[in-house]
């Protein structure tokens, strides 16, 4: 009889990696992208951590130190990553956000809701956005 039970962080990246060897068939073109700011000590304060998957660009995080909001530092950094997928030749980006992060900054900024859980959990909303890119040839 087959145990279900919690694997250690090993087995979890062996599961991992064996998900992304089955999706290479598929996805046969894809590469991790992570941006970041710095401030003048060189501690990151920043970042924007994303993939790209043949022609979608998936971001998987983007935060700012709570003494450096309000700065436009998250603006940057998804503007930074919109120009640098317009050279990658993707159309489109999409994230998911929670309720107490930032869909207000997303819809601001262009990004289309298209899909969302109300509630997820507790009171909180989960919000899927996705951004087609218009490529200059």
């Amino acid at each position: 009889m087959e145990i279900i039970k919690s694997c250690s962080q090993e087995k979890a990246d062996y599961i991992h990696r064996r998900l992304q060897e089955y999706n290479s068939r598929y996805i046969t073109d894809c590469e991790d992208l992570a941006y970041c700011i710095e401030n003048e000590k060189g501690e990151c304060i920043a970042g924007i951590v994303a993939s790209r998957d043949l022609d979608c660009i998936t971001i998987d995080y983007l935060f700012v130190d709570d003494a450096y909001r309000k700065n436009g530092y998250g603006s940057k950094l998804l503007a930074y990553l919109e120009c640098q997928a317009k050279h990658m030749s993707a159309k489109r980006i999409i994230l998911n956000t929670f309720g107490f992060q930032a869909p207000a900054f997303y819809e601001k900024r262009g990004y289309q809701l298209f899909g969302k859980i109300e509630p997820c959990f507790n009171e909180y909303g989960q919000y899927f956005f996705k951004k087609e890119l218009n490529i200059e040839r």
